[in-house]
């Protein structure tokens, strides 16, 4: 691996309007990612006009990040083989990771080492690669083209050899444990109430919104200051709530039917009604939706005090 020393930053501008005037030899990368199949190309225009297209695919479990360094990669060894046509060429890419990524002297990946070290090779021979970062699907001509072909690419049956990078493996290990935890909590005895608001894992970390706290923890639990829980542990006479309906004072009762509440709840019917959600509800959409789990902490906040 060469040295940092010998590692030199990459020649980046701006992209503006007609920057293509000013290299004889242009060149548009991008890499695609559809229906879990990766394809990468570059296309190489002459004076404006489009000479060349290249494609390449790589394997189904390489990320879009793989596929947008290897084009460049691609794309400058065909400078090299190709320096004869100009002094100053330019790359443009959409990737502003990849682009950061060239511009890091320590990086052990072995594309950016590459990339690098071909870039040193042809600044050697007095020829200057520039690099452009160009925003996708704003209508660039030469930006559209790479991502057509890219997408395109996708459909060849050859592969280029890839290494799977580590974030495939972890993507695959979190879903396993994902799924072997669900299944756990489905098949458990436990957590009966829980379930109600979160039927699955799936569901409650898709739920980013949802930051739990000492009352809302109690409702999703059943075990808190509720008539039905404390006289399980013969803390309370009864398990019957102090409001005219007879019933358990439980959390399907403080929520759905106390009428000790009505007030506060008609609040919390109101926001459910304004996003299209009937009432009774299901618990799981008081918790999973961001608009309703707001006004159903609301709805906790101001009952707690009173509910004993």
């Amino acid at each position: 691996m060469p040295h940092p020393s010998e590692r030199s930053p990459i020649n980046l501008v701006g992209y503006y309007q007609n920057i293509e005037d000013n290299f004889p030899v242009v060149c548009f990368t991008d890499g695609s990612k559809i229906n879990s199949k990766v394809g990468l190309a570059f296309v190489v225009f002459q004076e404006h006009i489009e000479t060349e297209v290249h494609q390449f695919r790589i394997r189904d479990e390489c990320s879009v990040f793989q596929a947008e360094l290897l084009c460049i990669a691609q794309a400058v060894n065909w400078i090299r083989t190709n320096e004869n046509l100009s002094s100053n060429f330019l790359i443009c890419s959409d990737s502003l990771s990849s682009l950061y990524a060239l511009n890091c002297f320590t990086s052990p990946n072995r594309l950016i080492v590459k990339i690098q070290s071909n870039l040193n090779f042809l600044q050697g021979r007095g020829v200057q690669v520039f690099f452009s970062f160009v925003r996708g699907h704003i209508g660039i001509y030469g930006n559209e083209r790479a991502d057509w072909h890219a997408k395109e690419a996708t459909k060849l049956i050859d592969f280029i050899p890839m290494t799977i990078p580590k974030s495939f493996y972890k993507s695959v290990f979190k879903k396993h444990v994902i799924s072997q935890w669900n299944n756990l909590y489905q098949i458990s005895h436990n957590a009966k109430s829980t379930k109600e608001f979160f039927p699955s894992i799936h569901g409650r970390l898709k739920a980013i919104h949802f930051v739990p706290n000492f009352r809302i923890t109690q409702f999703l639990t059943g075990h808190g200051n509720f008539k039905a829980y404390l006289k399980r542990f013969n803390l309370s006479r009864t398990d019957l709530c102090s409001c005219s309906s007879g019933e358990i004072q439980d959390v399907n009762h403080l929520i759905l039917s106390c009428s000790k509440f009505t007030p506060a709840r008609c609040l919390l019917i109101s926001t459910l009604k304004k996003n299209n959600f009937a009432w009774p509800p299901s618990f799981s959409t008081l918790v999973q939706n961001k608009t309703c789990f707001s006004s159903f902490c609301e709805f906790i906040d101001s009952i707690f005090p009173h509910i004993i």
